[in-house]
């Protein structure tokens, strides 16, 4: 069995997650995930954090926010 790799693409941390890359790229702008540029200079992802920072993030709206109507 080939060993996990350290850093993966936005799309493959993605689907480790279980989540569209959408929610990785708003981790990434929250300062959730470690990110860098490959040789590709494609934006890449410790997967370890993408394991570590998933369980930790609530469904719903964040208290203390004020919903307008």
């Amino acid at each position: 069995m080939a060993e996990p790799k350290e850093w993966v693409t936005v799309k493959e941390a993605a689907l480790l997650a279980g989540k569209k890359p959408r929610t990785i790229y708003e981790w990434i702008e929250d300062d959730r995930l470690a990110v860098r540029r490959d040789n590709e200079n494609r934006m890449v992802v410790l997967s370890k954090a993408v394991v570590r920072v998933e369980p930790t993030i609530r469904r719903g709206r964040p208290r203390g926010k004020p919903t307008t109507r």
